[in-house]
């Protein structure tokens, strides 16, 4: 005997995504990096490399669930055991500059964000809750180019896996 199956239930269940904008001053960071405001080092092959201090990173970039940046999200980001987080990188609202841009990855430490697909301008995570239930650190990196002057940037958001 057979069973039937409508495809409705052989239909593979997609996890839930939050997509959280990460909204760049590309123009300020360079110049600040470039007057040495902001600390860097030079990783050796011309591009100048700052990791962006926790009580600095708002002079930098917000993030936003909207494409227009105007709906400002706070930290930290929830996101369930399974779930997936995308985050899309782009030049906030009121930076002018024609800079050329790249997300890099995420390195994490006390629970994984696997990666699920990327994109030039964007990746999405999937999110496995393990040891602990505090808010990680997630090191988001990213490389841009603006005016012929190559950077790298590195912070910190707060990012919490909630088990289910």
């Amino acid at each position: 005997m057979t069973i039937t199956q409508t495809e409705s239930e052989t239909a593979e269940v997609k996890p839930a995504t939050t997509t959280i904008y990460v909204n760049m001053e590309f123009s300020r960071l360079a110049n600040d990096i470039n007057n040495g405001t902001l600390a860097h080092q030079f990783n050796g092959k011309g591009r100048k490399v700052a990791l962006l201090p926790e009580e600095l990173e708002s002079n930098y970039l917000n993030y936003s669930s909207d494409k227009a940046g105007k709906d400002i999200l706070p930290q930290p980001f929830e996101v369930n055991n399974g779930e997936n987080i995308k985050f899309k990188l782009q030049a906030a609202p009121n930076d002018s500059s024609n800079a050329s841009y790249k997300w890099k990855g995420i390195i994490q430490n006390y629970f994984d964000l696997q990666l699920v697909s990327g994109k030039k301008h964007s990746a999405t995570y999937n999110a496995v809750a393990t040891e602990g239930t505090e808010t990680d650190d997630v090191i988001i990196n990213i490389n841009f180019k603006l005016d012929g002057d190559k950077f790298s940037a590195a912070w910190d958001p707060k990012v919490r896996v909630i088990r289910g």
